[in-house]
């Protein structure tokens, strides 16, 4: 390992490898109809020897490595998952996954193997669920539903349920519903921001204050609308959350190509190491524009949400090719302008505090965190 990959590897923080163990056409048990991770072209898969160079190259960057299987759908190559756990017994080893081929006997097999489940993708009940059905046009719901009501026996504590939120839908509290039922302790509702998508703000709005009612005004099981509430109750600035793409961790596809992240360009190769950081840098830049809290458009200091927003993601950002990584979508705004709306009301009518305690999960940032009574 050259010495210039390591000194990368601990200035961005590196402790954890995304390994991608398959992508192209049928790499996924899924067609959801918005996936932001194309599924087309000729089918890759990674193999055992690929997976120990992997573990070999992260050992040489930290003594504190982990592996989170991502993707495109980590449960279709069941046997890399088994194999890096006979790998490194006792390395920590997670993964996201829509859950469709996650079987009890594979519930039971990470519980005693301490293999979590981090992510968890669900958008709902059925009603909610209609983008989200097999490579053969079935619906998914049924199946999935009955996987997260198992895996939470097992593993409730740290699990998140997320779903995307599209627009055409606006009913967010019977998501909330829907998955509580499951017995989801966490759950993050996240909104379709791609360019080109379009929200009803004043819709936006009612579905947070029909949450609101929901949840009596006082806590939830997103971290995301707790802390809004919170912020705007206390007249603090909202933390921003940058996607800090290529920090903490650096995805590995199929083949050994090292990315940023998932959707990141490429910056090496477990082989090579890094041989274009510039993508890194650039991530870097992204999340000080959006940490600074100066406006990122004209019109973002007489917004109802100014000072409110969470940051975006690099790959989602509007202006990318811009020179400006950190301006969001106009989808982006129109969600957070609803949203921040409903949460000043929110602000006004909750209860008094409850105590309870936030824990990160290795993707908190992103999709929220589980929660515990303190």
């Amino acid at each position: 390992m050259d010495n210039s990959t390591q000194g990368l590897a601990q200035s961005f923080g590196v402790h954890q490898l995304l390994l991608f163990t398959g992508d192209g056409a049928g790499s996924c048990s899924m067609s959801c109809r918005y996936c932001f991770i194309a599924k087309q072209g000729p089918l890759r898969v990674m193999s055992p020897e690929t997976l120990r160079d992997a573990i070999a190259f992260l050992e040489d960057l930290t003594d504190q490595p982990g592996l989170h299987f991502f993707g495109v759908e980590p449960t279709v190559n069941w046997d890399l998952i088994v194999e890096a756990r006979r790998l490194r017994p006792s390395w920590p080893i997670s993964l996201t996954t829509n859950g469709l081929l996650l079987t009890p006997e594979r519930i039971d097999w990470m519980a005693e193997n301490d293999i979590k489940v981090y992510v968890y993708s669900i958008d709902g009940g059925p009603g909610h669920h209609i983008h989200r059905r097999d490579t053969r046009g079935r619906e998914t719901w049924d199946t999935v539903a009955e996987h997260l009501r198992y895996l939470v026996q097992s593993q409730g504590d740290w699990v998140t349920a997320r779903a995307t939120w599209t627009s055409d839908d606006y009913d967010l509290a019977g998501r909330f519903r829907a998955l509580e039922a499951l017995g989801a302790r966490s759950i993050q509702v996240v909104p379709d921001i791609e360019v080109g998508v379009e929200w009803d703000e004043q819709r936006v709005e009612q579905a947070y204050l029909e949450l609101g009612e929901h949840y009596a005004w006082g806590r939830t099981p997103s971290r995301f609308v707790d802390e809004m509430v919170d912020a705007i109750a206390t007249g603090q600035v909202k933390p921003g959350y940058p996607c800090n793409f290529g920090r903490g961790c650096w995805a590995v596809m199929p083949d050994g190509e090292l990315r940023a992240c998932q959707r990141g360009e490429r910056i090496g190769s477990i082989y090579e190491g890094i041989t274009d950081a510039a993508p890194l840098y650039e991530s870097t830049l992204c999340a000080q524009l959006v940490n600074s809290r100066q406006p990122l458009k004209p019109e973002c200091p007489e917004c109802v949400a100014f000072g409110r927003c969470p940051g975006v993601g690099y790959c989602s950002a509007a202006n990318r090719t811009a020179g400006n990584p950190a301006i969001p979508t106009e989808a982006h705004c129109q969600h957070l302008r609803g949203m921040v709306r409903a949460c000043q009301v929110w602000a006004e009518r909750r209860p008094a505090p409850t105590g309870r305690v936030i824990q990160d999960s290795v993707l908190g940032v992103v999709y929220g965190a589980a929660e515990k009574s303190a």
